[in-house]
């Protein structure tokens, strides 16, 4: 005879009962074990143990145009730690805790955006007879793209059309 739960007998399903929680307490158990023991960041990839609020600034020129960076990236029903609040260019990193380069990436930002970026394509534009896309950080080219670590007060300008280099 198979029995379904509708046709076990209370002290069966008791028992099941308290088998599920057990196991749900042993997996709790387990996953803080690993978090207290999992795998270790390595000190290279910690930017920040106690949180930043860092302002780099961002341009794109396009075939010669500036593009808007739109007000209210990364806002909404919750803020992400990576967002603009106008459309000046300035991207705010507001972060608490541990914080690790990948965490504060150019790509994280272009990914809240919604947009492409890479070493290949900014926005719509993809490298091709027209132009390549550059980048600039500081005043000195830079070939990290995406992987780029943001810093506070950057000065970052992407450029898109100019196939001899950025102007």
């Amino acid at each position: 005879m198979i029995l379904y739960p509708y046709n076990m007998s209370y002290n069966l399903k008791r028992v099941l009962k308290t088998a599920l929680k057990a196991l749900a307490i042993l997996g709790c158990i387990g996953l803080v074990w690993y978090l207290l023991t999992g795998p270790q960041i390595p000190e290279s990839e910690i930017i920040s143990r106690s949180g930043l609020h860092w302002h780099p600034e961002l341009t794109i020129v396009i075939k010669g145009e500036k593009r808007e960076i739109p007000a209210g990236i990364g806002l909404g029903s919750a803020e992400m730690p990576i967002h603009t609040h106008d459309s000046t260019g300035t991207i705010h990193l507001e972060m608490q805790g541990l914080i690790r380069k990948n965490d504060i990436t150019l790509s994280r930002f272009f990914r809240i955006w919604g947009k492409t970026f890479n070493s290949n394509c900014i926005l719509d534009q993809c490298n091709s007879p027209e132009g390549k896309v550059k980048m600039r950080v500081n005043g000195s080219e830079n070939t990290e793209f995406e992987n780029y670590v943001m810093q506070d007060k950057d000065i970052i300008e992407i450029r898109y059309g100019e196939p001899s280099g950025l102007k």
